[in-house]
């Protein structure tokens, strides 16, 4: 009896062994699936990151186009009416005041 005890002692610990061996790959194995997943997030971030970058420089440089554009173009419309009050003074003194009458007219309203 005592030695079907140390028989059974003895394959006890060899299966603790046998499983110990199994944790220790299979959580091997598991570090390097991690490893690689993030490697790939990284790799994933850094390409959504310089995108990001890309495109903000592309729109700040249509914006500045753009803006310059409309700049140039208000200055244009300025001058047109500047040119239009100095040559004609009556038409926009008419329009001012009937802005400045229907103005006072809504804003007194309750």
């Amino acid at each position: 009896m005592a030695t079907s005890a140390r028989r059974a002692i003895k394959q006890i610990e060899e299966a603790g062994d046998d499983i110990s061996d199994n944790l220790v790959r299979q959580i091997a194995a598991l570090r390097k699936e991690i490893a690689g997943i993030a490697d790939a997030v990284s790799d994933y971030s850094d390409h959504g990151l310089h995108d990001v970058q890309h495109n903000a420089l592309a729109l700040a440089n249509e914006v500045r186009h753009q803006g310059a554009a409309v700049a140039k173009q208000v200055s244009r419309q300025a001058g047109v009416a500047s040119r239009a009050a100095r040559d004609h003074p009556v038409p926009l003194i008419i329009a001012l005041g009937t802005i400045a009458l229907l103005s006072a007219l809504v804003f007194r309203r309750d």
